[in-house]
Protein backbone atom coordinates (compact mmCIF):
# COMPACT_ATOMS: atom_id res chain seq x y z
CA UNK A 1 0.00 0.00 0.00
CA UNK A 2 1.42 3.39 -0.97
CA UNK A 3 1.86 6.22 1.50
CA UNK A 4 -0.93 8.15 -0.24
CA UNK A 5 -3.33 5.20 0.02
CA UNK A 6 -2.48 4.73 3.71
CA UNK A 7 -3.23 8.40 4.42
CA UNK A 8 -6.52 8.17 2.52
CA UNK A 9 -7.51 5.03 4.44
CA UNK A 10 -6.67 6.65 7.78
CA UNK A 11 -8.68 9.73 6.85
CA UNK A 12 -11.67 7.61 5.85
CA UNK A 13 -11.54 5.67 9.12
CA UNK A 14 -11.31 8.89 11.11
CA UNK A 15 -14.32 10.33 9.28
CA UNK A 16 -16.27 7.10 9.83
CA UNK A 17 -15.47 7.20 13.53
CA UNK A 18 -16.56 10.83 13.79
CA UNK A 19 -19.83 10.04 12.00
CA UNK A 20 -20.46 7.08 14.31
CA UNK A 21 -19.90 9.25 17.38
CA UNK A 22 -22.17 11.94 15.94
CA UNK A 23 -24.98 9.47 15.31
CA UNK A 24 -24.53 7.95 18.77
CA UNK A 25 -24.69 11.39 20.32
CA UNK A 26 -27.80 12.23 18.31
CA UNK A 27 -29.49 8.99 19.41
CA UNK A 28 -28.61 9.64 23.04
CA UNK A 29 -29.98 13.18 22.76
CA UNK A 30 -33.22 11.85 21.28
CA UNK A 31 -33.54 9.28 24.05
CA UNK A 32 -33.24 12.00 26.71
CA UNK A 33 -36.40 13.65 25.42
CA UNK A 34 -39.89 12.75 26.69
CA UNK A 35 -41.69 9.98 24.84
CA UNK A 36 -44.29 12.27 23.27
CA UNK A 37 -44.13 15.71 21.69
CA UNK A 38 -46.60 17.56 23.91
CA UNK A 39 -48.34 19.39 21.12
CA UNK A 40 -51.92 20.53 20.48
CA UNK A 41 -53.00 21.48 24.05
CA UNK A 42 -56.47 20.47 25.15
CA UNK A 43 -58.36 21.73 28.20
CA UNK A 44 -59.84 19.24 30.68
CA UNK A 45 -62.27 20.38 33.39
CA UNK A 46 -64.12 18.31 35.96
CA UNK A 47 -66.14 18.78 39.15
CA UNK A 48 -66.95 16.59 42.16
CA UNK A 49 -63.72 14.61 41.93
CA UNK A 50 -62.76 14.27 45.58
CA UNK A 51 -62.45 10.58 46.41
CA UNK A 52 -62.55 9.37 42.82
CA UNK A 53 -59.98 6.88 41.50
CA UNK A 54 -57.30 7.84 39.04
CA UNK A 55 -54.26 6.11 37.60
CA UNK A 56 -50.95 7.27 36.21
CA UNK A 57 -48.27 5.75 33.98
CA UNK A 58 -44.93 7.45 33.34
CA UNK A 59 -43.01 6.58 30.19
CA UNK A 60 -39.45 7.58 31.08
CA UNK A 61 -36.18 8.05 29.22
CA UNK A 62 -32.64 8.20 30.54
CA UNK A 63 -30.68 11.42 30.31
CA UNK A 64 -27.91 11.36 27.71
CA UNK A 65 -25.51 12.26 30.52
CA UNK A 66 -25.86 11.73 34.24
CA UNK A 67 -28.07 9.44 36.31
CA UNK A 68 -31.37 11.28 35.88
CA UNK A 69 -34.22 11.02 33.43
CA UNK A 70 -37.39 12.61 32.14
CA UNK A 71 -40.56 11.50 30.46
CA UNK A 72 -44.19 12.21 29.89
CA UNK A 73 -46.89 11.11 32.24
CA UNK A 74 -50.29 9.76 31.33
CA UNK A 75 -53.17 10.08 33.78
CA UNK A 76 -56.83 9.12 33.80
CA UNK A 77 -57.93 12.35 35.53
CA UNK A 78 -61.12 13.62 33.89
CA UNK A 79 -62.13 10.18 32.63
CA UNK A 80 -64.82 8.04 34.24
CA UNK A 81 -65.21 4.26 34.28
CA UNK A 82 -68.24 1.98 34.18
CA UNK A 83 -66.85 -0.64 36.57
CA UNK A 84 -66.12 -0.59 40.30
CA UNK A 85 -63.07 1.08 41.81
CA UNK A 86 -61.81 -2.33 42.88
CA UNK A 87 -62.02 -3.65 39.33
CA UNK A 88 -60.20 -0.63 37.96
CA UNK A 89 -57.51 -0.98 40.63
CA UNK A 90 -57.04 -4.63 39.60
CA UNK A 91 -56.77 -3.70 35.92
CA UNK A 92 -54.14 -1.09 36.73
CA UNK A 93 -52.08 -3.48 38.83
CA UNK A 94 -52.16 -6.01 35.97
CA UNK A 95 -50.51 -3.69 33.43
CA UNK A 96 -47.39 -5.09 31.78
CA UNK A 97 -44.45 -2.62 31.81
CA UNK A 98 -42.60 -4.40 28.99
CA UNK A 99 -45.56 -4.19 26.63
CA UNK A 100 -46.05 -0.51 27.39
CA UNK A 101 -42.33 0.19 26.95
CA UNK A 102 -42.39 -1.43 23.53
CA UNK A 103 -45.58 0.38 22.52
CA UNK A 104 -44.55 3.84 23.70
CA UNK A 105 -40.81 3.65 23.12
CA UNK A 106 -39.44 4.59 26.53
CA UNK A 107 -36.42 3.30 28.42
CA UNK A 108 -38.57 2.47 31.44
CA UNK A 109 -42.11 2.55 32.83
CA UNK A 110 -43.26 3.61 36.28
CA UNK A 111 -46.76 2.88 37.59
CA UNK A 112 -48.08 5.52 39.96
CA UNK A 113 -51.17 4.24 41.70
CA UNK A 114 -53.85 3.18 42.21
CA UNK A 115 -54.79 6.63 43.54
CA UNK A 116 -57.67 8.59 45.01
CA UNK A 117 -58.01 12.28 44.18
CA UNK A 118 -58.42 14.84 46.98
CA UNK A 119 -59.30 17.92 44.93
CA UNK A 120 -62.94 18.94 44.57
CA UNK A 121 -62.66 20.30 41.03
CA UNK A 122 -59.87 21.00 38.61
CA UNK A 123 -58.85 22.48 35.30
CA UNK A 124 -55.87 20.98 33.49
CA UNK A 125 -54.09 21.15 30.16
CA UNK A 126 -53.70 17.85 28.37
CA UNK A 127 -51.95 17.47 25.03
CA UNK A 128 -52.33 15.78 21.65
CA UNK A 129 -55.80 17.27 21.27
CA UNK A 130 -57.16 15.25 24.15
CA UNK A 131 -56.32 11.93 22.50
CA UNK A 132 -57.02 8.98 24.76
CA UNK A 133 -53.97 6.77 25.08
CA UNK A 134 -54.76 3.20 26.04
CA UNK A 135 -52.60 1.85 28.83
CA UNK A 136 -53.84 -1.70 28.51
CA UNK A 137 -57.61 -1.35 29.07
CA UNK A 138 -57.32 2.05 30.81
CA UNK A 139 -57.74 5.29 28.81
CA UNK A 140 -55.50 8.22 29.79
CA UNK A 141 -54.56 11.70 28.66
CA UNK A 142 -50.96 12.87 28.43
CA UNK A 143 -50.66 15.75 30.89
CA UNK A 144 -47.03 16.78 31.19
CA UNK A 145 -43.41 15.94 31.90
CA UNK A 146 -41.76 14.53 35.00
CA UNK A 147 -38.07 15.03 35.80
CA UNK A 148 -36.19 12.74 38.17
CA UNK A 149 -32.61 12.92 39.52
CA UNK A 150 -32.12 9.13 39.54
CA UNK A 151 -33.66 7.20 36.65
CA UNK A 152 -32.91 3.70 37.95
CA UNK A 153 -34.21 4.39 41.44
CA UNK A 154 -37.39 5.95 40.07
CA UNK A 155 -38.15 3.05 37.72
CA UNK A 156 -37.47 0.61 40.58
CA UNK A 157 -40.10 2.40 42.67
CA UNK A 158 -37.53 3.82 45.08
CA UNK A 159 -38.18 7.52 44.72
CA UNK A 160 -36.90 9.29 47.81
CA UNK A 161 -39.74 10.63 49.99
CA UNK A 162 -39.76 14.22 51.30
CA UNK A 163 -37.62 15.40 48.39
CA UNK A 164 -38.86 18.00 45.92
CA UNK A 165 -39.18 16.79 42.34
CA UNK A 166 -40.12 18.82 39.27
CA UNK A 167 -43.53 18.09 37.75
CA UNK A 168 -43.99 20.15 34.57
CA UNK A 169 -47.73 20.55 33.96
CA UNK A 170 -50.45 23.20 33.78
CA UNK A 171 -53.18 22.48 36.33
CA UNK A 172 -55.42 24.33 38.75
CA UNK A 173 -56.67 22.47 41.81
CA UNK A 174 -59.72 23.81 43.70
CA UNK A 175 -60.41 22.74 47.28
CA UNK A 176 -63.79 23.85 48.63
CA UNK A 177 -64.19 25.95 51.78
CA UNK A 178 -64.93 23.65 54.71
CA UNK A 179 -62.91 20.81 53.18
CA UNK A 180 -60.24 19.06 55.23
CA UNK A 181 -56.74 19.17 53.75
CA UNK A 182 -53.54 17.32 54.65
CA UNK A 183 -50.22 19.10 54.41
CA UNK A 184 -46.50 18.70 54.90
CA UNK A 185 -44.45 21.65 56.11
CA UNK A 186 -40.70 21.64 55.42
CA UNK A 187 -38.07 22.91 57.89
CA UNK A 188 -37.90 26.09 55.79
CA UNK A 189 -41.65 26.62 56.10
CA UNK A 190 -42.65 25.54 52.59
CA UNK A 191 -46.17 24.07 52.54
CA UNK A 192 -47.09 21.05 50.40
CA UNK A 193 -50.78 20.17 50.09
CA UNK A 194 -51.84 16.59 49.36
CA UNK A 195 -53.81 16.27 46.13
CA UNK A 196 -53.67 12.52 45.61
CA UNK A 197 -53.57 9.55 48.01
CA UNK A 198 -51.79 6.39 46.91
CA UNK A 199 -52.92 2.81 47.43
CA UNK A 200 -49.78 1.27 45.95
CA UNK A 201 -47.69 0.92 49.09
CA UNK A 202 -50.65 0.49 51.45
CA UNK A 203 -53.92 -0.66 49.80
CA UNK A 204 -55.74 0.36 53.00
CA UNK A 205 -54.62 3.98 52.75
CA UNK A 206 -58.17 5.22 52.24
CA UNK A 207 -59.22 8.86 52.52
CA UNK A 208 -61.09 8.32 55.79
CA UNK A 209 -57.78 7.33 57.42
CA UNK A 210 -55.82 10.38 56.29
CA UNK A 211 -56.62 12.53 59.39
CA UNK A 212 -54.46 10.13 61.43
CA UNK A 213 -51.74 9.74 58.81
CA UNK A 214 -49.30 11.87 60.80
CA UNK A 215 -48.99 9.13 63.42
CA UNK A 216 -47.77 6.71 60.73
CA UNK A 217 -45.24 8.94 58.99
CA UNK A 218 -41.52 8.80 59.67
CA UNK A 219 -40.82 12.45 59.04
CA UNK A 220 -37.30 13.79 58.54
CA UNK A 221 -36.02 16.21 61.15
CA UNK A 222 -37.82 19.53 60.95
CA UNK A 223 -40.72 18.30 58.80
CA UNK A 224 -44.31 18.47 60.09
CA UNK A 225 -47.63 16.96 59.04
CA UNK A 226 -50.78 18.91 59.69
CA UNK A 227 -54.51 18.64 59.15
CA UNK A 228 -56.65 21.73 58.77
CA UNK A 229 -60.15 22.71 57.69
CA UNK A 230 -60.29 25.39 55.03
CA UNK A 231 -62.01 28.63 55.97
CA UNK A 232 -62.10 29.65 52.31
CA UNK A 233 -61.49 28.03 48.95
CA UNK A 234 -57.89 26.96 48.34
CA UNK A 235 -56.58 27.21 44.78
CA UNK A 236 -53.26 25.65 43.76
CA UNK A 237 -51.92 26.64 40.35
CA UNK A 238 -49.12 24.96 38.39
CA UNK A 239 -47.77 26.15 35.04
CA UNK A 240 -45.72 23.95 32.72
CA UNK A 241 -42.71 26.25 32.31
CA UNK A 242 -43.03 28.30 35.50
CA UNK A 243 -39.98 29.71 37.25
CA UNK A 244 -39.54 28.54 39.95
CA UNK A 245 -40.90 25.23 38.61
CA UNK A 246 -43.87 23.38 40.01
CA UNK A 247 -42.60 20.81 42.51
CA UNK A 248 -44.08 17.92 44.44
CA UNK A 249 -43.02 15.67 47.29
CA UNK A 250 -44.11 12.18 48.24
CA UNK A 251 -44.35 10.77 51.73
CA UNK A 252 -43.29 7.20 52.47
CA UNK A 253 -46.71 5.90 51.37
CA UNK A 254 -46.40 7.79 48.05
CA UNK A 255 -49.17 10.24 48.83
CA UNK A 256 -48.60 13.17 46.51
CA UNK A 257 -48.27 16.78 47.72
CA UNK A 258 -47.93 19.92 45.58
CA UNK A 259 -45.93 22.88 46.80
CA UNK A 260 -48.30 25.65 47.77
CA UNK A 261 -46.74 28.84 46.46
CA UNK A 262 -49.68 30.94 47.68
CA UNK A 263 -48.23 30.97 51.23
Amino acid sequence: MTTMNMKATALALALLGAMTLAFAGQAASQQSKPAAGLQDPFQVQAENWRGKPHYEVLIMNRNAEGPGGAGNYYNSLGLSFDVSNEEMDARFRALDPEKLKQEYGGDGVRFNGPRRFLVNRFSAQAFDGGKKFMMGPIPMYVYGTFVVPDFDAFIAGKQAPYRETVSKRSTTWYYDAGEEVYELVSPEGAVFTMFSASLRVDPNNTIDKLPKLGKRLSLPKGWKFRVRTLEKELVLVATYDSDPPNTIVLDQFENNYQRNRND
